[in-house]
Protein backbone atom coordinates (compact mmCIF):
# COMPACT_ATOMS: atom_id res chain seq x y z
CA UNK A 1 0.00 0.00 0.00
CA UNK A 2 1.18 3.75 -1.03
CA UNK A 3 2.19 5.73 2.03
CA UNK A 4 0.39 8.85 2.46
CA UNK A 5 2.16 11.79 2.04
CA UNK A 6 1.19 15.33 3.10
CA UNK A 7 1.77 18.23 0.49
CA UNK A 8 4.20 20.52 1.17
CA UNK A 9 2.65 23.41 3.75
CA UNK A 10 0.24 21.33 5.18
CA UNK A 11 0.23 19.50 8.56
CA UNK A 12 -0.71 16.28 9.29
CA UNK A 13 -2.63 15.99 12.92
CA UNK A 14 -4.16 12.81 14.04
CA UNK A 15 -6.29 12.02 17.39
CA UNK A 16 -6.54 8.64 19.18
CA UNK A 17 -10.00 8.38 21.27
CA UNK A 18 -10.49 5.86 23.54
CA UNK A 19 -14.63 5.12 23.88
CA UNK A 20 -15.83 5.40 27.61
CA UNK A 21 -19.10 5.81 27.62
CA UNK A 22 -21.40 6.01 30.58
CA UNK A 23 -24.43 3.55 31.56
CA UNK A 24 -27.39 5.39 29.50
CA UNK A 25 -24.81 5.82 27.01
CA UNK A 26 -23.48 2.35 26.88
CA UNK A 27 -27.00 1.04 26.47
CA UNK A 28 -28.32 3.16 23.48
CA UNK A 29 -24.89 2.05 21.88
CA UNK A 30 -25.73 -1.85 22.22
CA UNK A 31 -29.33 -1.06 21.36
CA UNK A 32 -28.44 0.28 17.95
CA UNK A 33 -25.60 -2.39 17.36
CA UNK A 34 -28.55 -5.11 17.98
CA UNK A 35 -30.57 -3.19 15.25
CA UNK A 36 -27.74 -2.90 12.86
CA UNK A 37 -27.52 -6.70 13.56
CA UNK A 38 -30.67 -7.46 13.12
CA UNK A 39 -31.09 -5.43 9.55
CA UNK A 40 -28.02 -7.24 8.34
CA UNK A 41 -29.39 -10.80 9.09
CA UNK A 42 -32.96 -9.61 7.28
CA UNK A 43 -31.01 -8.29 4.35
CA UNK A 44 -28.58 -11.35 4.11
CA UNK A 45 -31.99 -13.80 4.49
CA UNK A 46 -33.77 -11.82 2.02
CA UNK A 47 -31.04 -11.73 -1.02
CA UNK A 48 -30.68 -15.65 -0.10
CA UNK A 49 -34.28 -16.29 -0.64
CA UNK A 50 -34.49 -14.55 -3.74
CA UNK A 51 -30.72 -16.40 -5.16
CA UNK A 52 -32.75 -19.75 -4.40
CA UNK A 53 -35.88 -18.51 -5.61
CA UNK A 54 -34.25 -18.14 -8.81
CA UNK A 55 -32.00 -21.09 -8.97
CA UNK A 56 -35.12 -22.97 -8.91
CA UNK A 57 -36.78 -20.86 -11.75
CA UNK A 58 -33.67 -21.68 -13.75
CA UNK A 59 -33.86 -25.44 -13.39
CA UNK A 60 -37.40 -25.45 -14.62
CA UNK A 61 -36.52 -24.26 -17.60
Amino acid sequence: MKKFQAQPGFRLVAHQLAPDPGAEASRRLMSHTGASRAAYNWAVGWVTAAWWQRKAEHTLW
